[in-house]
């Protein structure tokens, strides 16, 4: 074998060594790009945190929705107790107006209290007892009312809006009560 190689095989080789080192030089020349290095590193990161971020947004929404239908049902509850308490406290206070009434139109009634013998305090027991009637409704109120804002641990307050609603009730009931006893 000799030392010379043909022209050809020369030329061969130049046109490897062009490549490599093309490939060479590109290669060092990105390495060397700061700025094309940086733009990548901040898209991987920004797709990174894109991942996190709707993950995390997803997490938040299911928790949310949990939430809130805990609320919707600890409120659908305190409603339901309150619609429960107002009930009673009517129902009480029809009770007691209904043994006044029967108690007079009986005659068990005291002489005072009867409306035959004693018409002008007859007028005056009726706003009397109408009186004490609608202060044990407002006063039951004011104790359902403070039942109701006393937060328990873990639980939020019934809205405004419920108790609101629930005084109009007792208010409505009141008046009906009242009502039912000036026509008598």
């Amino acid at each position: 074998m000799s030392d010379t190689r043909s022209r050809d095989e020369v030329k061969q080789e130049i046109e490897e060594t062009r490549a490599e080192l093309a490939e060479t030089a590109a290669a060092l020349a990105a390495k060397a790009d700061v700025k094309a290095q940086a733009k990548r590193v901040a898209a991987e990161k920004t797709e990174q945190a894109k991942q996190a971020v709707s993950g995390k947004t997803q997490q938040v929404k299911q928790a949310t929705a949990e939430k809130a239908q805990q609320v919707k049902q600890a409120t659908a509850e305190k409603a339901q107790q309150v619609k429960q308490t107002v009930q009673d406290k009517t129902d009480q206070a029809k009770t007691a107006a209904l043994e006044k009434t029967q108690q007079i139109k009986s005659g068990d009634a005291g002489e005072d209290e009867h409306p035959k013998h004693a018409a002008p305090t007859g007028v005056a027991h009726v706003k009397q007892t109408t009186a004490e009637t609608a202060a044990r409704v407002a006063e039951a109120a004011a104790e359902t009312k403070d039942r109701l804002l006393t937060r328990e641990e873990g639980s939020r307050p019934i809205p405004r809006a419920v108790i609101a609603g629930v005084a109009l009730a007792i208010a409505a009931a009141a008046g009906t009560i009242m009502r039912a006893r000036r026509r008598r």
